[in-house]
């Protein structure tokens, strides 16, 4: 049974929601050899569609294999997928995903693509020893309650997980350098709230100008994925080097002030006595 999906790129749901309102005569019945010249192949490659599971079987009326039109319409749209340069293997899992209900830009990729290239460096694991050597005294039940809200940690038995080892040992050095745990945890928490609007504002760019006009009208051609998924893996270090520079020019700007404001007032002071 041919459905339509919800929730998928526009170029899919158009394509695949075609084939699931089609046939304009649902009530047509076909041997292979007509279904073959209704959908403009051949019985061969019919066949072989079939040995690959992209077709569903023929209705036997004793020794006659009879289709019908929704036959007719997954033929189409194998057709059409293989004139953008899928492979039967990809149409297949396309196909199956479409049935099940499953998300088409996942398998086509797209969504490793653009998740993938953002995705931070693999969680690794301590133990709750090592962990204590590391902040001693500030690892008290609330630090590490508020590290694991925060994402930063999981608990995995008599271990943890560190979800973001990068972020983990700038803490570890910046502890280490007098600045005390919880101070740490605060302000990765205010960082974080001001880092998450900003990086929906970069998604969103990326999507409307890069994803979206390639997605909106057709089924893109395998190559033009492929592009794509190069395109956005590109992305991610272009994008960190105009945060970090901004990054830098405001730590710039408040180091200049804060700092600026705090010698002025030893000045003042030494200059009283």
């Amino acid at each position: 049974m041919i459905r339509p999906m919800k929730n998928v790129p526009s170029f899919l749901h158009k394509l695949f929601n075609q084939a699931a309102e089609a046939p304009a005569m649902p009530d047509a019945e076909y041997t292979v050899d007509e279904l073959a010249v209704e959908a403009g192949t051949t019985v061969r490659n019919l066949r072989a569609y079939q040995d690959r599971g992209l077709l569903p079987p023929p209705e036997r009326r004793g020794r006659v294999g009879i289709y019908n039109g929704e036959h007719l319409a997954r033929l189409r749209l194998i057709g059409q997928l293989l004139e953008r340069g899928y492979s039967i293997a990809s149409i297949r899992e396309l196909l199956e995903a479409w049935e099940q209900g499953r998300d088409l830009a996942h398998v086509l990729g797209l969504e490793q693509a653009i998740v993938g290239a953002w995705n931070l460096v693999e969680p690794t694991r301590l133990g709750f020893d090592e962990v204590q050597v590391l902040f001693g005294a500030d690892l008290t039940d609330d630090n590490m309650d508020r590290a694991r809200e925060l994402g930063l940690i999981e608990f995995a038995g008599d271990h943890l997980r560190v979800l973001n080892p990068r972020v983990f040992s700038a803490g570890v050095q910046l502890y280490r350098s007098g600045i005390p745990l919880d101070a740490l945890l605060e302000q990765f928490a205010a960082i974080r709230r001001q880092v998450e609007p900003v990086s929906a504002g970069i998604v969103r760019m990326i999507v409307e100008h890069l994803v979206n006009p390639l997605l909106s009208s057709s089924l893109p051609h395998v190559s033009e994925l492929n592009d794509l998924n190069r395109q956005l893996l590109a992305l991610r270090p272009l994008v960190e080097q105009v945060v970090d520079s901004e990054l830098a020019r405001g730590l710039q700007l408040s180091a200049n002030q804060e700092l600026g404001e705090r010698v002025g007032e030893l000045l003042k002071g030494f200059l009283k006595r």
